[in-house]
């Protein structure tokens, strides 16, 4: 009886690769005789990996519970579905580490099956090139192990991996402004400016409504495009036809104010502000586009 070892890196053809190597046989002579022997643990194969690493000058790896989980269900499909690459049942090694939520920047696995107990594992990867260089790979940090046992053998997978790095970005400052604050910071200017702040009306409401909902479905202005249709349809053409009515539109400030200095500092658009023609209004705004509507 044998013991077969598997190591996979990114890009390997899984199935043709096991096809090679169960067609080979790793044999070891077990003695005979042997006293029954204990099942092995994850903490005691740790300690020998770890204990090989230092040897080696090389950095502890830190046992990991989502890497332990996602080496228990590698383990699994293996020896229930013999789905090595996970092509049969879709665990594949990325997506069980997706399932445990871990994000991996490299990543390698060690596989033994149907391995004596009374053997020393650490000593057969290191006997081959392959699974020595995974063993004691510098970048490796994190470690999963899974292993099964059996009477006087062991099925072991070992999931090695360095995290990936998040590099954050600076926060944004959020945007918690909206079409009230806009409607009180504009009613102020103009009454700063000389003039009687705008009144609301329901119908004015309406088109600002709207033409927010388009301005937002787009994602920028518009350059007042529209504007008429909306004034034009159907339901909404008595409201054209009782006022005369303005659009004022305003994007990317991080403050009510900041809009209103804009407003007054842009050609045509300081009679929002200062024109005392004006008697009503509505403003609606979101994610920093604002809609004012001005009638008289």
């Amino acid at each position: 009886m044998g013991a077969i070892g598997y190591f996979f890196l990114r890009g390997t053809d899984f199935k043709s690769l096991f096809s090679d190597l169960t067609s080979q046989r790793f044999y070891i002579q077990r003695e005979r005789g042997a006293d029954f022997i204990a099942d092995w643990t994850a903490e005691e194969l740790l300690l020998k990996i770890n204990t090989a690493r230092e040897k080696k000058g090389l950095t502890k790896l830190k046992g990991s519970t989502k890497l332990d989980q996602s080496a228990k269900s590698r383990l699994s499909v293996i020896l229930s579905e013999n789905d090595v690459d996970g092509s049969v049942t879709g665990i594949t090694r990325e997506k069980a580490l997706l399932n445990a939520g871990y994000t991996a920047n490299l990543v390698g696995e060690l596989i033994v099956t149907g391995f004596f107990k009374s053997n020393d594992i650490v000593a057969y990867w290191n006997n081959d090139k392959t699974t020595s260089e995974t063993l004691n790979h510098p970048s490796f940090r994190d470690v999963g192990v899974a292993i099964k046992n059996s009477v006087d053998r062991v099925d072991v997978y070992i999931l090695l991996a360095s995290p990936r790095t998040v590099v954050k970005q600076p926060a944004t400052p959020k945007i918690t402004w909206g079409g009230l604050e806009l409607w009180e910071a504009i009613n102020k200017r103009r009454v700063e400016m000389g003039v009687n702040p705008l009144k609301q009306r329901d119908e004015l409401c309406t088109i600002a409504s709207i033409r927010l909902n388009q301005l937002l479905t787009l994602g920028r202005l518009d350059g007042h495009e529209g504007f008429v249709p909306v004034l034009n349809r159907e339901d909404l053409k008595w409201i054209s036809e009782k006022y005369n009515i303005s659009e004022y539109l305003i994007q990317g400030y991080p403050t009510p104010t900041e809009a209103v200095v804009a407003w007054e500092n842009t050609l045509g658009h300081r009679s929002l502000l200062a024109g005392g023609e004006y008697v009503w209004g509505c403003v609606y705004a979101q994610n920093t586009i604002g809609v004012a509507i001005a009638a008289y």
